[in-house]
Order: structure tokens, then sequence, then C-alpha cells
């Protein structure tokens, strides 16, 4: 007699095999993999041990079983009761997380540098189990044998995400990692940049930066770094959001996404996919391009050098201020290529842009590109174009200027505001899988979509239980969850004050970035786990436009400052129209968070208040700390708080002739003692009379300001009579 339940459970693992058969490269070993994963009610630790050894297995799994075996982990553990120490400490020391003898009980130190706060072990485990539990609406769909097909669906497009397996720094070799980045690329020939001119403080950068970095992390950057080669995208190197190696749409860099890790790489740049990975374009679509974009494809070392420079500059400058790590991409390594892929074989760069055999198709368009290119340099004062003839001429000419170069950075976002915006919009689904991937897409690869959005502008994220109809309606849906709501607001608010922080410390040390470091394809957000919690971190990137003084500036040249100053203003907060406020940081924000009114003003003011806390801590800490005043000429920071005075004095008069006429004759005869020129007090009147709307916006951040020069507090009564 047959058995009742014989037929459906042969339907059953029919269907499952069906699903499995496209998935995986091993099929019969996922079956039997998700044949036992479904049987699990609970805590099994005999499966868990099978699937650590498969997700340990370098030789005997492939990769795509190692990362199931890894989110399988996941799931197991998040079945551990809490107050089962016993499992936990078992788990714990099969992961190398605690030590397997001894009577200290505690968890390795080295958990710290991950992100988490505590290493008592009844500490640690609510912090583990948070942190799994960020995908805990992928494992929560997970009910045994009565999984649906798009639960498990959903399971395996998660499984696929390295950057998502929490517990995958502890599986995988950060050896065998960084293999796998370099078999995805193609590799060059290169020298490490040597630039005899750094400054001491980009060192110093590098190595806190490095001092910070988790050993899984540091590792695989030793490897990448070691040599001075070059990497460049190749043909199957993917654009889908999140890969391992990821070559983000409409960009020509690449990022890699770590296993188990909130820290991203990125390579800068690294060519365009096709037969040039690098070329010349002096014009695009009837628009002249930038000098920095002359090079398509690639940079420019010299501009590489000053990014490097100024962003160092700033963060040293940022840390000394706050004690923290500023909000910025860390510069790693700097190298000058020395050849180009092209098909299978490598090719030097004056060859590769002399040769029409080596370039290929393009050819005349480059070398008239790169006439236009090496004619604009001159005209615009470059002194080092070498006066060569020919066309080997005219190649030394132009890579005389643009010495193609590439840098590794550490701690970017490839998770852009404009992008996550537009990501967002009820178009998201077509400008990512039609436009940008060029691929069909179903109802739920929108959703998914969505979902991963979504997850990384909020940390922790729950999905809406109604069905996704358009992306409209299933983001508002999202909004619309309690938990999801909250935290929006939460995060909303917290980027203010991130944002102000910033801007408020540049503003102090009178720097800008012409509004190339806040524009939206700049600056991204990031989820990071720090303190135990899952956070949202907006990073600051590109600072190719970041002027700060130097050692070399003796003033405050207030006249050419201020407009550029106002720029990073109109990117930031907006400018004067519906349209300039949508594609400022702030803009991007309250669409993405789907920000109030109300919500808007809070973040105002909080953005205010942290403004201007920023700004008069960074000016404290110019006067008393001796390595950030050592950045600076002695008479800058010295004459630091004299701007302040003045503006404040100047905007705080109020028609009454008298008092106008004693505080100017006041304020010119002390500006004589203090060494300023007899031609100072009208330059900073013309500055602040074309700058006024932008410096009453700001006004708080001038009252009250203290130090040397002319911010006595006697001179302060007379002004403020």
């Amino acid at each position: 007699m047959k058995h009742p339940r014989r037929p459906s459970c042969i339907s059953r693992q029919n269907r499952l095999f069906n699903l499995l058969k496209t998935e995986f490269s091993d099929v019969r070993r996922a079956y039997e993999m998700f044949d036992e994963f479904l049987r699990q009610k609970t805590y099994n630790d005999d499966f868990s041990l099978k699937l650590l050894d498969v997700a340990k297995s370098r030789d005997d799994a492939p990769w795509d079983l190692r990362r199931l075996a890894v989110l399988m982990l996941e799931h197991q553990a998040l079945k551990i009761p809490p107050n089962q120490l016993d499992d936990f400490e078992l788990l714990f020391t099969r992961l190398d997380l605690m030590s397997a003898s001894g009577n200290n009980k505690a968890i390795v130190r080295s958990v710290l540098k991950e992100g988490y706060s505590a290493i008592d072990l009844r500490d640690f485990i609510p912090e583990f189990r948070r942190k799994l539990e960020r995908i805990d609406y992928a494992h929560g769909k997970i009910k045994g044998r009565r999984t649906s097909d798009i639960a498990l669906r959903d399971f395996i497009e998660i499984a696929r995400l390295e950057c998502k397996l929490s517990l995958a720094r502890y599986l995988f070799a950060a050896d065998e990692v960084a293999d796998r980045i370099l078999k995805q690329l193609k590799i060059t020939d290169g020298l490490k940049d040597v630039d005899r001119t750094q400054p001491p403080f980009v060192d110093d950068e590098l190595s806190d930066a490095m001092s910070r970095l988790p050993d899984f992390e540091a590792r695989i950057i030793e490897r990448l770094c070691e040599s001075s080669d070059i990497y460049w995208v190749s043909e199957n190197t993917s654009a889908k959001i999140n890969s391992f190696v990821e070559y983000p749409l409409t960009t020509v860099a690449l990022v890699i996404k770590l296993p188990s890790s909130n820290i991203e790489l990125e390579i800068k740049r690294v060519g365009r996919k096709g037969k040039n990975s690098l070329n010349v374009v002096y014009a695009r679509n009837g628009y002249t391009v930038s000098p920095a974009h002359r090079l398509d494809g690639g940079c420019m070392r010299w501009l590489l050098r000053f990014e490097a420079n100024a962003a160092s500059r700033f963060a040293f400058i940022y840390r000394g201020v706050h004690g923290t790590v500023a909000p910025m991409a860390s510069y790693i390594s700097r190298s000058t290529i020395f050849s180009i892929p092209v098909g299978k074989t490598r090719v030097q760069t004056f060859p590769y842009f002399t040769e029409p055999q080596l370039f290929g198709d393009g050819f005349q368009a480059m070398r008239v590109a790169m006439r236009e290119s090496v004619d604009a340099f001159r005209e615009e004062g470059s002194s080092q174009v070498p006066p060569i003839r020919g066309e080997l001429g005219l190649t030394a000419q132009f890579i005389s200027q643009v010495a193609p170069a590439q840098a590794i950075l550490s701690g970017t976002t490839s998770f852009r505001l404009d992008k996550v915006a537009a990501y967002l919009s009820n178009d998201g689904p077509q400008l990512y899988f039609g436009e940008g991937l060029g691929v069909k897409y179903s109802r739920h690869d929108a959703r998914r979509f969505a979902d991963s959005i979504l997850q990384e502008i909020l940390g922790v994220y729950q999905p809406p239980t109604t069905r996704y109809q358009s992306h409209n309606q299933y983001i508002k849906a999202a909004y619309g969850v309690t938990e999801n709501r909250g935290r929006a607001d939460q995060i909303y608010l917290s980027l203010m004050k991130q944002i102000a922080k910033f801007w408020g410390t540049l503003l102090a040390v009178r720097g800008y970035s012409r509004g190339e470091s806040f524009v939206g394809r700049n600056a991204g957000l990031k989820s990071v786990w720090e303190a135990g919690q899952w956070q949202v971190r907006i990073i600051f990137m590109d600072h190719d436009a970041l002027v700060i003084p130097g050692p070399q500036d003796k003033n405050f040249l207030a006249q050419n400052a201020l407009p550029e100053m106002a720029l990073d203003e109109r990117y930031i907060w907006g400018g004067t129209n519906a349209a300039q406020f949508a594609t400022s940081e702030v803009g991007y924000l309250r669409n993405i968070y789907r920000a109030g009114e109300d919500l808007g003003k809070k973040g105002q003011a909080l953005a205010n208040q942290n403004l201007t806390k920023a700004y008069k801590k960074t000016q404290r800490a110019l006067s008393t700390n001796p390595k950030l005043r050592a950045l600076f000429n002695e008479q800058f920071v010295r004459r630091l708080p004299d701007w302040d005075v003045f503006v404040s004095g100047y905007l705080h008069l109020n028609g009454n002739e008298s008092a106008t006429t004693t505080w100017t004759k006041q304020i010119k005869k002390t500006l004589a003692s203090n060494g300023y020129r007899d031609d100072s007090f009208e330059n900073f009147e013309k500055a602040i009379n074309k700058n006024r709307e932008f410096l009453e916006r700001y006004r708080q951040l001038f009252d009250g300001s203290q130090g040397g020069g002319l911010a006595d507090q006697a001179l302060q009564r007379r002004m403020y009579r």
C-alpha cells in the first residue's frame, strides 16, 4: 500500500529541484542543503557544523554553495535562544570568536574594530543577534516545508550578496577573497606614485585609517596595494548593486563590497568597458568637458595628488577638532599607469595613443580631441606642455599634462544621493534594470530592488506586507510601516547634524569646495555597524576642488572665498528656487526619506545649532591645538577671529550714523595697529556688501567671536553698542 502523502512529497521535491536547477552550479548539493535546511524547526548543532564545514571548504565546495551555507548558518544561529549560552559558546569557538579553552569566556577583542561594543559574552550575544537580524525579513519568510517559492528566491538572492553575509568574514580567508577580486579584473603594469612634496599629514591620515581597519579588511587592502598593478574593469564585471565587485552604472570606477563588511573600497578610475579603456574627449553633446575629464576613463595624476592632499588635510583637521573620523574616504594608494589592456594583451601608454592599429576604431576622432585638449591646456596656463613636433610629440604633450594614474580609496559608498533619489522614484526600476542594466525585470525583481535601497538608507528595514503593484505604491507602503517611519525620521535628523558638523568645520578654517564635495553625485549614504547598532552615515567624496588655506596663506581673502562658499551652500541647502532645492543635499534627503515640512523644519533647526557648534569648536581648537596650528600660517591663525568680529559688527550696525562713524574709526585704527594693509577695511566692507545675503543667513557664526587680533572684549562692546 502506498503512503497517502507520498505524491505530495514527490511533488514538493520536484518543485524544489526545479527551482534550484538554474540557480546553483552544483544543483544536487544545493538541493540536499535546502532539503535538510527546511526540515530544521529549532537550532541543530550537527547541521550547523555541516554548514560551517561547507562555508570553509575552499577546495571542495563552489563559491555559490559556500555563500549559501553562510546564510543558512546565520539562520540557524538566530534559532538559538538568547539565554542558551552553551550553544553560543560552541558556535563562537568554531568561528574563532572565542578561545576554545580556559575559564575566560570573553569574546576576542578584535570584534571591537568590527563595530561591536562589547566582548563580555552576555553583552555580546544581543549585539551579535542584532547584526544578523538585519535581514530578518528574509529569514522570517522561511517556513520549513511550507516556504513559498518567492521566499526561497528572496533567500537565494541575498545569499549571492557577500556584503550582506555577517558571518562570511569568519569563514572566508582574506587572501582567498583578494584572489577572487583580482580574478574579476583586468590587470596591467603601473608604478607606485611617490610625491616628494607630499605633506606629512597625508601619511598620518593613511596610518590612522589603516590602524582602524579590522584585520580581515586590512589584509585584503594590503593584497590589492602590495604591487603597483593597475586594475581595469572587465567585460564581465557586474553593474548590479551590492555586487562583490561592482561597476556602478554611469561611472568609470569600481567598488568592492567586502564580505560581511560595511567598508567599501573604490578603485578610481578603471576605464570603460569595450575596446578602448581610455580615450580622449574634448567636447561632449556640444559642450567642452572640464579639464579633469579630457582623459576619458582615467584620472590625472596631479589631480589625484591634489585630492589626496586636500582631503587628508581636512580629515586631519576634523579628527583633531572633534576627536572622531571625518565622514570622508581614505586615500590608500596611488599608481601611475604604464600600460593599458587591449584585448588580451597589454599596450604601453604612448603607443596606445599614437598607433591607429593599437587604438582601433575612433583613432582619428581621438587624435583631434587630443590636439584640442593640448591647445586648451596651454591656453589655460599649463606651463609644462613641451613643444614636441610630430604624432608622437602630440601624444607626449598630452601625456605630460594628464599623466594617467589610478587610486584606491577606502570608506566610499556607491549609494550616491542623486542615484538613490532616482531609484526611489516611480521610474527607478526602469532606470536601473531597463536603461542601466539593459535587462527585463519582473515585479519581484523591482520589489527586491526597492528593498535593497531601503535597507541601505534605513540601516534596519522591515518590508511592507502589501503586494508590490508599482514603485511609488510600494515605497509609500514601506514608509508607512511604523518602524521604518520612525527610523527614517531619526536618520534624517541625524544626517542634518552630520552635514552641518562637516560644513561648519570647513567654514571655520575658511575652506570651500566650489560645491564639488557636496553635489549629490559626490555625496552618498552608507549603512554602518557601529557601537553594536546599525546606523546610517553620509559620506563626502571627490574632493578635487577642496581648498583649505595652507602655510603660504597669510590672510583670508574674503572676496575670493565667499562666492565659492556660497556654491557649497547651494549644493547643501538649496538655492533660490524649487529646482535648485530638489538637487541639493537636503532636497535629495527630504525626497529620499519622504520628510514632511515639520520634520524639515526640525532638521533645519538642528542643522543651524550644529553648524554653529562645529564652527566655534573648530576655531577654539585652532587657537589652542599646536598640531592644527602647524597646518596654517601663524599670521592666518592669529587673524582668524578678525573677520568674524568685523562681520558681526558690520551686520549689527543699525543705520545710526554716529555709531557707524565711531565703529568705523575704531576698526580702522585697530586694523592698522595689527599690521593690516591700508585698504583692508574697504576690502572687507566690499566683500560683505557683495555677499551680504549669504553672511546674514549665517550671522550666528560670527557673533561672540573670541581670540586675538580685533576680538578683544572692549572692542566688541564698542562695536555692538
